[in-house]
C-alpha cells in the first residue's frame, strides 16, 4: 500500500460524502484501527474499541437508518438556498447505506479506574478526550492510505439500534460512525482560518 507523509495527509485532508464502491482491503482497515490505537490515552486506559463494518446487510441497515434520521430531520427535499455543506451532508444520507465500509467508534466503560456497575448507567462522554485523538489517527491514517472518511453523530437518536444489531453490550458507549471508502473527489488543500490569526505567545492577543 502506498502511503502519504504525516505533513502532506494533515494539510490535505478532506472529509468525503461520496465513496466509489470499490472495496476496502482489510489489511487497509487494519492498518488504519491499529494507527488509532496509537493515540495518547489519558491515564492510558485505552477505552477504545473499532467495529469494522465490512458486511452489505449491516451497511445497508445502519445505513438505512443514518438516511431515515437525517432526512427525518432535515427533510427529504432541500430547501431553497441550501448550502453547499447541506447539500454534500444530504448526498451522503442518501448514499450512506451504499458506502463500501464503515468504522464505529467505541468507548469501553469497563476500562479505566473508575469500575462499570452493571445495570448502572454509563457516564457518557467520560473518555471522549482519549476517543478523538484516536479518531484523528484514524482519520489521518486512512488519508496516507488514500481512503475518505466523514465524522457522523446522526445515529446516536437511535443508538440502541445499532448497539443491538452488532451486539454491542451495555457498558459500551457509541461515539462516532464514519464511512470509510476511495472517495469520488480529490484530496487536497482545506480553506482555514491562518494560523497566524489564531495564535499568541505568552498573552492572549499577543503575536511575539
Amino acid at each position: 500500500m502506498e502511503e502519504t507523509g504525516l505533513f502532506e495527509a494533515i494539510y490535505s485532508q478532506r472529509q468525503f460524502t461520496r465513496y466509489k464502491t470499490d472495496p476496502v482491503p482489510r489489511e487497509a482497515i487494519d492498518k488504519i484501527i491499529d494507527a488509532a490505537t496509537k493515540a495518547p490515552s489519558g491515564g492510558n486506559v485505552q477505552p477504545w474499541h473499532f467495529i469494522a463494518i465490512t458486511e452489505q446487510d449491516l451497511i445497508e441497515k445502519i445505513g438505512g437508518l443514518y438516511r431515515d434520521l437525517w432526512l427525518g430531520s432535515q427533510g427529504a427535499t432541500p430547501p431553497p438556498g441550501e448550502s453547499q455543506a447541506y447539500t454534500s451532508a444530504r448526498y451522503l444520507a442518501n448514499h450512506m447505506p451504499e458506502v463500501p465500509a464503515m468504522i464505529l467508534v467505541c468507548a469501553d466503560h469497563s476500562k479505566g479506574y473508575m469500575s462499570y456497575t452493571k445495570g448502572e448507567p454509563i457516564e457518557r462522554g467520560r473518555y471522549a478526550s482519549s476517543l478523538w485523538l484516536a479518531i484523528q489517527n484514524l482519520f489521518l491514517a486512512a488519508r496516507a492510505l488514500g481512503l475518505g472518511t466523514r465524522i457522523t453523530t446522526t445515529h446516536l437518536r437511535e443508538e440502541q439500534k445499532v448497539k443491538d444489531w452488532l451486539g454491542i453490550p451495555d457498558h459500551v458507549e457509541t461515539i462516532c460512525l464514519t464511512p470509510l471508502g476511495y472517495p469520488r473527489g480529490r484530496f487536497g488543500p482545506t480553506d482555514r482560518i491562518p494560523s497566524a490569526d489564531v495564535t499568541s505567545y505568552n498573552r492572549f492577543g499577543q503575536r511575539s
